[in-house]
């Protein structure tokens, strides 16, 4: 053959270049064909039994947790064209682990936390026209709640765009989850909750009574230590004259701002109300933090604080009187109060759904009007990081959103169904500030959380992005300054939420020590430039460990009955395998592996001391093993107690608070609001440590007499349950109630005052919502 001269070289080059182009289009254009085609897929989930182990299905072989497991049918109908090529994936989202596909058409695979792969396999014969194509699945545990069912699936094909199954797209579950039937609601076969229906309903409400309006006349919410309502009564049409001089400018503001938002004007010759701080005038019990004393008669009322807050707080009982209905006539009363709890607080998670920062000025106006005075700020977990970090741009670049990208290098991966394209939000720096100063101004202390060493993926994952970028770079020094994930570590750990190791902040490398330091002090200097020096920092400390390692799970060389096999041998407590672990753990600098954590919370307790910090707080598991609170740098330690009473946390609650730690009640089963509000598939809400949560319940909760609430409660199956405990009780130091995101996004976000952030009709389960916080407040 003869040889090509040059220019004939070139030119068979340019054609196959140019040819190549052109298939590579028309590869493009048919991925997008088949994602679109894809897209009109009509997906419909059915529930076919809950309880499949009950139904004779071996659970325990499957490896379900707790030999636990349900059938499910997925159903993909064609109603266009037939489907036929086999490069795509179809994406959800679950809660629940997926255990078998009983369709060999299909595979389907986890991916990192609730995001699962629905796939064809080699026998995959196509979607006919005309056709529904049946896909049986067995997964782990239980769905009771039709929320459990996450809308968005979504379709792609190599690199076209993913698109949203259309009747998906939706928060009307209905329109692809079918309706759960006859006992399906029940996760036992003696599971004795009462499903909520029409008539159930009615029975149980059927001795409460709506109470005249004069009864109310005088109350105030919550209600004082003391207060005696006079005959007399007043009228505000005039204004008020306000004398404000015991509070500083921004908080007087506030309260000038209140009075014109309830319809009575600031007015020199109305009525007048005047303010003083007597801390002496207090004894006892009242000489708090927060205490008042309040007189409201003919001619002035005058409000008497122990300090600033006190009067504040005085100030909103009066503000607490004023009619909403057009009325402008107040109750003559003399009253005294003080805080039951030091610690009042409302804790909100913004990573896993983002809430702007008009619904949390919302939510603190509200937590003002009625006396909460901490704010439990939750800005990261494994879902998302949410606040601005100078120097560290990646954590709300990559961390602060979520889209379709396997890599991860322009965002997390999608979680919860908010579908492929872009979701995220952050607080800017002068957002945060912002927000500190509004509470400030309200008398309430902002608690900024940064959860780790576990549930802080979106750290991790930003962190490794930043490493990627500068080590490419060639800047090897800058690129490892802040990473926080050891090379070496090759651990096999699946998180509580089912994330693998890049879940857990590794607490033994010198550069997570200077990423945490390096967001303390950006976040302390936040607080000071907002006049609110940074008093407490929240550590998080929950749940490092590995759920496969945990009681549910048995190993398969000497199985235990009731429990899911595994091969345990496969999997490693986190951390196991990071060489640098393993070496703190040879030289005797840790125990072990499970101390790690609380390792880890001490050396940070150092890091918040050396910032002037005075006080830490975490979730009680982070601290476990760790002897007492003296053992931390700080001076104060808090832990948020969030064991179920049920479960013993009737009795454990007493050995935190023995151990020096200012214990904050914050148990799932009575003050997550979160959780569902009744016993009814449509409801929506997690329900892993209740059925449901209702005013009723929350009212009766006894926060000093943990163990009475046995008398009035039941556990999550519904059943009666005893508790006692002999240890001494020093008392709680505070109440938080909850209100995690997961089922909590966008529109289902609440205020008191009943409105989404994108300020949609506001929902009956925001009104439930919005009853049970008004019940928590009686607790504090």
């Amino acid at each position: 053959m003869k040889k090509m001269n040059r220019f004939k070289l070139r030119a068979f080059a340019a054609m196959t270049t140019t040819l190549g182009l052109f298939s590579g289009a028309g590869n493009a254009l048919a991925n997008q064909q088949l994602v679109d085609q894809l897209s009109q897929l009509k997906l419909n989930v059915k529930m076919v039994d809950n309880r499949a182990a009950d139904s004779g299905l071996n659970c325990a072989a499957l490896g379900g947790d707790w030999a636990a497991c349900h059938r499910m049918l997925i159903t993909l109908s064609n109603d266009g064209q037939a489907i036929k090529g086999s490069d795509w994936a179809i994406y959800f989202h679950s809660a629940r682990q997926t255990l078998t596909v009983d369709n060999d058409q299909f595979n389907i695979t986890h991916l990192t936390g609730d995001l699962y792969k629905l796939e064809p396999t080699n026998k995959f014969s196509g979607f006919p026209a005309g056709k529904a194509v049946e896909i049986p699945i067995i997964a782990e545990y239980w769905q009771l709640f039709k929320t459990d069912f996450v809308p968005r699936w979504y379709a792609t094909s190599g690199d076209a765009k993913p698109k949203i199954l259309l009747n998906t797209d939706t928060e009307d579950l209905s329109q692809f989850v079918m309706p759960l039937t006859g006992d399906q609601w029940k996760r036992t076969k003696d599971d004795d909750n009462i499903l909520m229906t029409p008539a159930s309903r009615f029975i149980k409400n059927a001795e409460l009574k709506t109470l005249p309006a004069v009864v109310l006349r005088g109350q105030i919410v919550p209600t004082p230590m003391e207060v005696k309502v006079h005959p007399q009564d007043i009228d505000l049409s005039r204004g008020v004259a306000l004398e404000l001089s015991a509070l500083g400018k921004p908080t007087a503001e506030v309260i000038s701002q209140r009075f014109a938002l309830l319809g009575v004007a600031a007015n020199a010759k109305g009525y007048p109300i005047k303010t003083a701080i007597q801390p002496a005038k207090f004894k006892g019990l009242s000489a708090v933090p927060g205490a008042y004393e309040l007189k409201i008669g003919e001619k002035e009322a005058r409000v008497i604080g122990f300090d600033q807050a006190g009067v504040f707080n005085g100030l909103q009982s009066i503000l607490s009187l004023v009619p909403t209905d057009g009325g402008s006539n107040i109750a003559t009363l003399d009253a005294k109060d003080a805080p039951r709890f030091q610690y009042r607080g409302i804790f909100l998670d913004v990573a896993r759904n983002f809430h702007h920062k008009d619904a949390l000025l919302r939510l603190l106006d509200q937590m003002a009007a009625y006396k909460l005075n901490k704010f439990h700020f939750h800005l990261s977990d494994d879902e998302g990081w949410r606040i601005e970090i100078p120097g560290l741009p990646e954590l709300t670049e990559v961390g602060g959103q979520r889209c379709h990208d396997l890599s991860e290098t322009r965002c997390l991966l999608p979680q919860y169904g908010q579908g492929p394209e872009v979701y995220g939000g952050l607080f800017s720096r002068q957002d945060y500030i912002d927000i500190v100063k509004y509470a400030q101004a309200r008398q309430i202390e902002v608690i900024p959380e940064i959860d780790m060493p576990a549930h802080a993926r979106a750290a991790v994952v930003s962190m490794e992005a930043r490493y990627k970028k500068l080590h490419a770079a060639g800047k090897e020094q800058e690129a490892n300054e802040f990473r926080l994930v050891d090379p070496t570590d090759t651990s096999n750990t699946t998180s509580v939420q089912y994330f693998n190791r890049q879940s857990y902040l590794n607490p033994c490398l010198d550069s997570s020590k200077r990423f945490v330091d390096k967001v303390i002090g950006e976040i302390a200097q936040m607080h000071k430039e907002a006049g609110q020096p940074l008093r407490t920092w929240h550590f998080g400390g929950d749940e490092a460990k590995n759920i496969r390692l945990g009681a549910g799970y048995t190993d398969r060389v000497k199985p235990e009955p009731g429990k899911g096999v595994i091969d345990q041998s496969k999997e490693d407590k986190p951390w196991a395998k990071s060489q640098v672990c393993q070496a703190m753990i040879s030289n005797g600098k840790v125990a072990d592996m499970e101390h790690l954590p609380s390792y880890f919370a001490q050396e940070v307790s150092q890091q918040v001391k050396a910032h002037g910090i005075d006080r830490m707080q975490a979730w009680q598991d982070g601290l476990k093993d760790a002897q007492d609170a003296k053992v931390f740098a700080t001076s104060r330690v808090g832990v948020n107690f969030w064991d179920t009473l049920y479960w013993g946390g009737f009795d454990s609650a007493n050995d935190w608070a023995n151990k020096g730690y200012e214990l904050i009640l914050s148990n799932p089963d009575y003050v997550y609001m979160d959780f569902p509000y009744e016993v009814n598939p449509d409801e929506r809400g997690y329900y892993w440590g209740t059925r449901f949560s209702d005013e009723r319940k929350m009212f009766s909760f006894a926060p000093d007499n943990l163990p009475q609430n046995a008398e009035t409660s039941v556990d999550r199956d519904g059943h009666r349950f005893s508790a006692k405990s002999g240890k001494p009780w020093p008392g709680a130091y505070g109440i938080s109630a909850q209100m995690w995101s997961e089922m909590w996004g966008g529109n289902h976000f609440w205020t008191i005052t009943g409105q989404g952030d994108l300020a949609a009709k506001p929902s009956l389960a925001r009104h439930q919502t919005g009853w049970r916080f008004l019940d928590y407040l009686r607790l504090c």
